[in-house]
Parts: structure tokens; C-alpha cells; sequence
């Protein structure tokens, strides 16, 4: 009775092997079910069998990426702009004639660049929430394929396997 079962437990684990689940952590990482995180190029490989989930992966990592240039750059623009405005002096001299200069104070902060680092800062956290809801999908739609056992077995052979010890069934699933 335990030489069935024991079988029936390894066929069933031998199964499971051939599964592989991912699993979606924060910031769009990807890791398998023992945590360990898988590189953008092995997800490649993994999703290259059902091209439109690898599309939509694919569009995910550009939204990340594109997110990722707005929100620094959005930075770098209001940095240099807040920069500029505590360094300049913000005083100009202007001639009045006859060596004589009147002083004028000139408005440095903000400008263009404050208002264009605002804009892509904005423009940058919807794109940055759109990119992980998208990676997220990916990954349910690839688990929810695995499951249904779609493309998990390319080619099953069953081979009668004959010797001194008696006859006997080969079957594989690869």
C-alpha cells in the first residue's frame, strides 16, 4: 500500500518541477516561489512562449524605465533651478549715465525649469503606477497559464519497456 502511494506522491512532486510560479514583489521585481529574483532577460526566455504576455512585459519595463527618466529628471530640474536661485544675486546694475548705475534686484526663482520639473514629476507617478499594475497582470496571466497547463508539456512519448524483471509503462513529459 506505501509503494503506490509513495508513486503516486513523486509523480505528482515530479509535476510541481516542471510548474514554475512567479511571484510579483514591490518595484516590479519578479521572483520565483523560493524568492529568489529572476533578471529581466530570464523572464524573457520564460514568457517567450505566449508572445502577448511577453508584449505587455515588454511595455511594462518601457513604462518603468520612461517612469524612472521623468521622476529623476523631474528632480535634477528642480535641484539645479533651486541652485541657481540661491547662488545668483539676483542684482543687476543698469547705466544711468555719467558713471553712474542704478542697482536692480531681478527676480531669479523660479523659473522654466522649476515648472518643467514639477510637470514631469507629475506626469511621472501615474506612469510609475500604471507600469507595476501592467507587470502585475504578466504575472497573474502567466501564473493562471501555467495552471491551466497550457504549453506546460511540449511532447509526451509513452514507451513499453520490456526486461528480465517484468513489463513496465516509460511515460515523458517534456
Amino acid at each position: 500500500m506505501i509503494k503506490p502511494l509513495f508513486l503516486i506522491f513523486l509523480f505528482f512532486c515530479s509535476l510541481q518541477a516542471f510548474s514554475q510560479k512567479l511571484v510579483y514583489t514591490s518595484n516590479g521585481n519578479i521572483t520565483d516561489t523560493e524568492n529568489h529574483k529572476i533578471s529581466p532577460e530570464k523572464i524573457r526566455t520564460i514568457l517567450a512562449s505566449n508572445q502577448e504576455i511577453l508584449d505587455n512585459y515588454n511595455s511594462g519595463r518601457t513604462k518603468k524605465t520612461v517612469g524612472n527618466v521623468l521622476l529623476i529628471s523631474g528632480f535634477g530640474f528642480l535641484t539645479a533651478d533651486l541652485i541657481h536661485g540661491l547662488t545668483a544675486s539676483g542684482i543687476s546694475a543698469t547705466p544711468l549715465g555719467g558713471g553712474y548705475y542704478g542697482l536692480q534686484s531681478e527676480k531669479t526663482y523660479p523659473t522654466a525649469l522649476t515648472y518643467i520639473g514639477i510637470a514631469a514629476i507629475i506626469i511621472a507617478i501615474p506612469v510609475k503606477i500604471g507600469f507595476s499594475r501592467k507587470i502585475e497582470k504578466v504575472v497573474t496571466d502567466y501564473n493562471n497559464q501555467a495552471a491551466l497547463g497550457s504549453n506546460q508539456f511540449y511532447n509526451t512519448k509513452m514507451e513499453l519497456i520490456t526486461n528480465k524483471n517484468g513489463i513496465g509503462l516509460r511515460l515523458t513529459l517534456n
